[in-house]
């Protein structure tokens, strides 16, 4: 079995256990028509932060979501950081639970990536269970790294 999906399929959802993860970033209520906007801003004034800072990133470009009410969600970009973190120079802190979780990697444009989400809804409909308010994406290939067509998200969502 693999874990990564270019169409919606449940046969790529893997379960595992993870450990928590501190992220460090900018949050804010987003309209998911302006997320990609969002994110244009958000990564590089986080990374510059980071610099200033001289904090090190410990993973990639990650991103934290909550709440979604109606097409608006609670969300924070940010890098993954090693040990405990305090919020410094306007950046947050969100701690990602220990535990397991359910994800798919997805490869190709971010246009497709709704096709990871469709692939989880399923597995959590298959189960009998309902998706948590909280999930993340970590962007493990992206813009400057690779063409759209190899970016590769990884969709997490935890189940406890």
């Amino acid at each position: 079995m693999t874990d990564t999906i270019r169409g919606p399929s449940t046969d790529a959802v893997v379960e595992l256990t993870l450990p928590a993860t501190t992220i460090v970033g900018w949050r804010k209520r987003v309209a998911v028509a302006d997320l990609s906007d969002f994110f244009g801003r958000a990564m590089p004034a986080v990374a510059a932060q980071f610099a200033r800072l001289g904090i090190t990133p410990a993973g990639p470009p990650t991103a934290v979501y909550r709440h979604e009410v109606g097409h608006d969600f609670d969300v924070t970009v940010g890098f993954p950081v090693a040990g405990p973190s305090t919020n410094k120079g306007g950046l947050v802190v969100e701690t990602l639970p220990a535990g397991q979780v359910v994800r798919v990697e997805h490869v190709g444009a971010y246009e497709t990536l709704p096709a990871a989400h469709v692939a989880l809804s399923a597995w959590f409909g298959a189960h009998q269970l309902a998706a948590p308010d909280l999930m993340w994406e970590q962007y493990l290939v992206g813009p400057g790294d690779a063409d759209e067509s190899e970016f590769r998200t990884r969709v997490v969502y935890p189940l406890s």
